[in-house]
């Protein structure tokens, strides 16, 4: 995060605040602050805060290694802080299966017990229920395994546009086949994702020369027949301005190097956006014609696998989605999302019967009225359900190095939630009652102080495409929307009962 932009996001966004007091961090905790303003982080402090102003917040961060790894020690350091903060707000989680991320059920079972401990304590943790909609995912050997240069013929089910095969291939769940031509013209090249003032480490390709950082990144992606992951550019230390620097091309990187020489700058090269082109899904396959540039398969019948998004889904996780305002018009009804689809689903480690029993009854309301399921097979019926409480999720106008840009997201709903806890939290201590502590049981007692939300579903995956399958909202509780969204005043009410 950036003390700067928060600075300037209250400035133009907050009122009646303390200048130099409310808009300041109060604490730093973990790995050290680059005071870069990055989206993610900048998002989560800038509402967290501008919600609650004047309420002291601390900045936690910890540099990703290894995802288990790193939750196992954020939570174990909230244990053994003597005094924590209340409230902690976080917008990260995986929405598939945690093996890809080696998360084995032993280093999950380590976080889980760290969160059980801290709801003990009386510490409201809170997070992101995602940005997947239902967490499907197309077997991937079905969407990896295909042939080139080959077109399938037959009965077509629906021609459409997609970005890549792998998004044609999504489309074609519960079809014969599918085939994706590319559009004419060269295919996209490399993108190159700057780092300033750092280095890496790892396989090195070759050692070339470049004007600048952004010279290097470019020869980096022109390189035709090599594997090239990323580059590292040196300035010459001659007093000539115009005199090149040290382009280096890695074949594999392996670590980062900070404490660079000045002017030092890298780049991840990331593989191009999928080139668009015509997709055209079979119901029935009869034969095929050679076509260049074409990738086509037969699909597999693959079992359908939802994914809810966890932590979220831990049963002592306050779990948040997202909305918007039908029309776009703030103060109209509220949907579901559709510009992501807002994370929900059912938990194959967690139940409601020993897991979250809080929530048994209104999960079992939503199986029995719930239109149009995804397949039996897909989710566990008797799985802990997320998310709990929603809030809006689209618009937010965040401040990032000078810069104001809209972004959305669970990860803008759940500290703007989160934000509203801490203000109960002061409510109630000020009138000598504890902080609120583990939300879920309250939520579930206090449905009553939630708005509703019946509209729009989550078969929406990231990027506003279809997904085949997904969840709809109804009345009471559901899996993309929880028991609605906060009415703050409702809220406090209930909080000083």
């Amino acid at each position: 995060m950036s003390n700067k932009d928060l600075s300037a996001f209250f400035k133009k966004y907050v009122k009646g605040y303390k200048v130099g007091t409310d808009d300041v961090v109060e604490k730093y905790v973990g790995d050290e602050d680059k005071q870069e303003g990055q989206t993610e982080a900048s998002l989560d402090i800038q509402y967290i805060m501008g919600v609650s102003a004047g309420l002291k917040t601390e900045f936690w961060l910890y540099n990703s290694q290894d995802f288990c790894g790193d939750l196992a020690n954020w939570t174990q350091k909230i244990l053994s802080d003597p005094s924590p903060p209340f409230v902690h707000s976080v917008s990260y989680g995986w929405q598939g299966d945690l093996s890809a991320l080696q998360c084995t059920d032993d280093k999950v079972k380590v976080v889980d017990d760290n969160f059980a401990k801290l709801a003990a304590k009386g510490i409201s943790i809170i997070f992101a229920s995602g940005d997947s909609g239902s967490g499907y995912a197309p077997n991937q050997n079905q969407c990896q395994a295909h042939d080139s240069d080959k077109e399938l013929t037959g009965t077509s089910k629906k021609k459409l546009s997609t970005n890549g095969e792998m998004e044609c291939c999504q489309e074609a769940t519960g079809a014969d086949g599918w085939s994706f031509v590319p559009q004419a013209g060269p295919p996209p090249p490399p993108r190159c994702m700057a780092q300033p003032g750092m280095g890496f480490s790892g396989e090195i390709d070759s050692n070339e020369t470049a004007t600048d950082a952004a010279a290097c990144c470019a020869l980096g992606a022109s390189v035709v027949g090599r594997t090239i992951r990323g580059t590292t550019f040196i300035p010459s230390s001659s007093n000539d301005e115009k005199a090149d620097g040290i382009c280096t091309l890695y074949k594999t990187i392996t670590g980062i190097k900070r404490n660079q020489p000045k002017g030092t700058s890298s780049g991840f090269l990331e593989p191009p956006s999928p080139q668009s082109g015509a997709c055209n899904v079979l119901s029935k396959v009869s034969g095929s014609k050679p076509t260049k540039g074409a990738s086509s398969a037969t699909v597999a019948k693959a079992k359908v696998v939802l994914w809810p998004s966890w932590p979220a889904s831990s049963g002592w996780i306050t779990a948040v989605g997202a909305t918007r305002f039908v029309g776009q018009q703030a103060g109209n009804e509220e949907m579901a999302t559709d510009q992501f689809g807002s994370g929900g689903g059912f938990s194959r480690m967690f139940n409601v019967s020993t897991d979250a029993t809080y929530q048994a009854s209104a999960v079992a309301a939503y199986l029995k009225a719930a239109p149009q399921l995804p397949p039996a097979e897909s989710f566990p019926a008797g799985g802990r359900g997320t998310p709990d409480v929603s809030a809006l999720g689209e618009g937010y106008m965040v401040l990032q190095n000078g810069l104001v840009s809209p972004v959305g997201g669970t990860s803008a709903s759940t500290p703007a939630f989160s934000g509203m806890i801490g203000l109960l939290n002061d409510a109630r201590i000020k009138s000598g009652k504890k902080q609120m502590g583990f939300l879920n049981p309250w939520i579930y007692k206090n449905t009553d102080a939630f708005t509703d939300i019946t509209k729009g579903n989550n078969a929406i995956g990231r990027g506003q495409f279809t997904l085949p399958y997904g969840f709809n909202c109804t009345q009471g509780w559901d899996p993309i929307t929880g028991v609605g969204t906060p009415v703050f005043s409702k809220l406090l009410k209930a909080a000083m009962k």
